[in-house]
């Protein structure tokens, strides 16, 4: 509570990063957005760097703006105080990134910025605008959500499956110290408010109509967010891992070159639409897992499996026998046939297994390495999604919220837009919610489209009866089986059609008449 203890910013433990969030957030909403009496933070800052980054005028007065309040001082609070030990400390960090030279020239030739962007508007990396199919007003509703539920998805959701050492061995569940509802809010704000590739998640939509409120409508988004961690919650939670791990068994044991793909994949054969943006695959490529998760203890016998691998020198790969806790020396193929593990290093990484060529060269252009050498921001500048994807993993430390930014970046580049012809993920979103929240069919198919890339996949989809009943749970766990929708679709016009208040006024009656629990925020 920033007003009743506002010393928390600076004497937080728990979170150091404090000090920067007050500093960043007051930059951006005083500094950044200064404008008045003609002189505009943007326009100045431009105008500084293409003119040659000397005249100091500029940080005169942004020491005004931020010391006092105004772009020319004095003000009506008086001079600036420290002004020439501000414009040292200015100059000093513009040497120290190499922008003015020890005798204060200008590095040779530099570009000259683009045009300034108006005022209260700010240009996104994808061309958007911070306004763009932005609402502020519903997203916070859907945080708060979100938040208000905190407990109840770090308990059943955002844990996993572990057991005890001892005689008996019994099974506890433990909150996940790698999928976090902190880093999970961070990133799932991002997806949102910046956006990935030009899509943002879908957190749903603001009814508005002449006889109704504008009120936010959450439960769209909040069931495209129950199918997300639904999918998530049985691939990378499940095992408290960032690296995929053994699941597909051959005769009870599991092949090594399970690295290669499971399930009947090959993750080096993704394709994308766009051939240039997949990643290569090079036979002479190494990596190792490094954060498989629960799997990856040793300790625990019966679960223990072996962390995958790729590298270009053994001939053939073995597998590992988990009933005798050896591994089967010689060839031994996978469900594809694969007996090496050679170019086999893009097996599936954070929350939803993100995996195959394709999905990880885009991870690349648009978040990584091939994104920052081309000028463009980067998430992960120095995160080489195709060369190292192993970097994902390794690197958690440093950006806690990977496993979670990669998956969403999946689901709104991959699921959000999936659309054959035959099922559209965003129709079929609305007509399920519409349609009360019971056909078992919509979490099914996403779950073959997450599984195979394909709604009409036929054959077995791995593990999809648990992935529907964690999606059942988390609609309760997020408030939401509503009886009675009260926003449906006119599927012919993509409008939303909109009941009259005596229809909502009857629909209220007969709910509360059987004694249902009926959710008043909806209205």
């Amino acid at each position: 509570d920033f007003c009743k203890t506002p010393d928390v910013i600076c004497s937080s433990e728990e979170h150091s990063e404090l000090k920067w969030i007050a500093g960043l957030y007051y930059w951006m909403k005083e500094v950044q957005e200064y404008n008045k009496d003609g002189w505009y933070y943007k326009t100045e800052l431009h105008k500084f760097v293409n003119s040659g980054m000397k005249d100091m005028s500029f940080i005169d007065a942004v020491s005004g703006i931020v010391n006092r309040g105004c772009h020319n001082p004095p003000c009506a609070t008086g001079d600036v105080d420290g002004l020439h030990d501000r414009r040292s400390n200015f100059q000093k960090v513009l040497r120290a990134f190499k922008l003015l030279s020890r005798n204060g020239s200008r590095p040779s030739a530099t570009k000259t910025l683009p045009p300034i962007p108006a005022p209260g508007v700010f240009s996104l990396p994808n061309g958007e605008t911070t306004s763009s199919n932005y609402d502020p007003k519903l997203f916070n509703a859907f945080l708060h959500r979100l938040s208000s539920r905190r407990l109840v998805l770090e308990e059943k959701v955002l844990s996993y499956e572990a057991t005890t050492m001892g005689s008996e061995g019994s099974v506890v569940y433990v909150q996940s110290d790698l999928y976090t509802f902190d880093t999970l809010m961070e990133s799932v704000a991002y997806a949102y408010m910046i956006g990935h590739a030009g899509k943002r998640f879908y957190v749903g939509s603001t009814i508005t109509a002449a006889d109704v409120q504008s009120t936010p409508d959450l439960r769209y988004g909040l069931v495209n967010m129950a199918a997300f961690l639904a999918q998530s919650q049985n691939e990378g939670i499940k095992g408290n891992a960032c690296d995929e791990y053994h699941l597909d068994s051959i005769d009870g044991k599991y092949p090594i070159s399970n690295s290669c793909g499971q399930f009947g994949n090959n993750y080096q054969d993704y394709e994308c639409s766009h051939k240039g943006m997949q990643c290569p695959v090079e036979s002479n490529m190494i990596a190792t897992a490094v954060l498989s998760g629960k799997y990856a203890d040793s300790s625990l016998h019966h679960d223990y499996r072996p962390n995958f691998y790729c590298g270009p020198d053994e001939e053939f790969t073995g597998a590992y026998d988990p009933d005798t806790m050896l591994d089967v020396i010689g060839p031994f193929a996978n469900s594809q046939g694969r007996t090496d593990v050679k170019g086999c290093c893009f097996w599936g990484r954070g929350a939803l297994l993100t995996k195959g060529t394709c999905m990880l060269g885009k991870l690349n252009h648009y978040l990584g390495k091939e994104a920052a050498n081309s000028g463009r921001m980067a998430m992960f500048p120095d995160v080489d999604f195709c060369r190292n994807p192993e970097d994902i993993c390794r690197h958690i430390k440093r950006y806690p919220t990977i496993v979670w930014d990669i998956a969403f970046f999946e689901w709104v580049e991959r699921i959000q837009e999936y659309d054959d012809g035959n099922f559209n993920y965003q129709l079929a979103l609305q007509q399920f919610v519409d349609g009360g929240m019971q056909d078992p069919s919509f979490i099914n198919i996403v779950s073959k489209i997450v599984a195979k890339g394909s709604a009409s996949a036929e054959g077995t989809i791995p593990f999809s009866q648990q992935k529907s009943n964690h999606f059942n749970l988390l609609m309760e766990h997020l408030q939401l089986k509503d009886p009675t929708p009260l926003v449906t679709w006119d599927t012919s016009s993509g409008q939303r059609y909109i009941p009259k208040l005596s229809t909502l006024v009857s629909q209220l009656f007969t709910v509360l008449f059987l004694g249902v629990p009926y959710l008043f925020t909806s209205l």
